[in-house]
């Protein structure tokens, strides 16, 4: 399974950023791959950020889209998960939502494809799949 982080989703659906080609390159990549994992944490990131860039129809349809996709597959979080991630975020002093996405990652044995490896990098066992 690779997760992919809301930076990629963002960057493809937004045509008019530099990094739309590479995400929807790295994106469809992924899908001929594997499984493309998604959860409530970066759902929410990208129903936000579409929200103040574009509008809110507009991110709902969006966001809409990819949560149908048949190559999308939900992942849920736990309670322990989520206990563990905020190990995470103190131990590898990283931001919760991504420290939310590496552990369950790292729970399910799947790569994190994103465009913000700096902080991925800094959780122990996650593969990283750079967007650039």
């Amino acid at each position: 399974m690779i997760i992919i982080d809301s930076n990629i989703w963002i960057f493809g659906e937004l045509e008019n950023t530099p990094e739309h080609d590479v995400a929807v390159k790295k994106y469809r990549e992924a899908v001929e791959k594997d499984e493309i994992g998604i959860n409530v944490i970066i759902a929410s990131e990208v129903f936000h950020t579409l929200y103040r860039l574009v509008d809110i129809k507009a991110a709902r349809e969006r966001l809409d889209t990819i949560l149908s996709s048949p190559s999308i597959e939900w992942i849920d979080m736990g309670k322990l998960e989520t206990m563990l991630a905020t190990g995470l975020a103190e131990s590898c002093k990283i931001r919760i939502n991504d420290a939310l996405i590496a552990q369950q990652a790292l729970a399910a044995g799947a790569k994190v494809l994103t465009d913000n490896v700096k902080d991925f990098r800094k959780v122990r066992g996650l593969e990283i799949i750079p967007m650039r």
